[in-house]
């Protein structure tokens, strides 16, 4: 059975590991991950690249995603509703604005992850944290 071989970064930790996949299309499965040579990784990868894609092939744990914003607009057991970019980023802002001005900017903290968006959307938010908000409450899972 041949599988198709795709190059990406490994998900895990902010170094950028080259990871290379080998896919199953009939069954759009991840069969086997092997490293891939990169700068940071040099065709090595750690444990977690090795073995940990396999929550990749899991229906229980994977579940579509979201494509629009939504809010619950009638309170914790409201439904929640579709709405623009727009009004979920004021809805956001007016929710941690009443927060600081009620408990204090050391009552916000942001959290990263190496499963997001990377390094420069971590950066981001701890800059955000840091600067707009006005806390050092910043973590990051890699930290543990």
């Amino acid at each position: 059975m041949a599988f198709e071989q795709v190059q990406t970064t490994c998900p895990y930790c902010g170094a950028g590991c080259q990871i290379m996949f080998h896919v199953d299309r009939e069954k759009n499965q991840i069969v086997e991950a092997v490293p891939a040579m990169g700068r940071t990784n040099e065709g090595t990868l750690c444990l977690k690249g090795h073995y940990g894609w396999d929550y990749l092939n899991d229906p229980q744990l994977l579940t579509k995603r979201l494509k629009n914003p939504m809010i619950r607009k009638g309170g914790k057991k409201s439904p929640l509703v579709e709405v623009s970019w727009e009004e979920a980023i004021s809805y956001v802002a007016e929710k941690l604005t009443e927060i600081k001005e009620k408990y204090g900017p050391d009552a916000i903290m942001g959290t990263g992850s190496a499963r997001g968006a990377g390094n420069e959307a971590n950066y981001l938010m701890q800059k955000f944290m840091r600067a707009c908000i006005g806390t050092n409450n910043v973590d990051h899972c890699a930290r543990i």
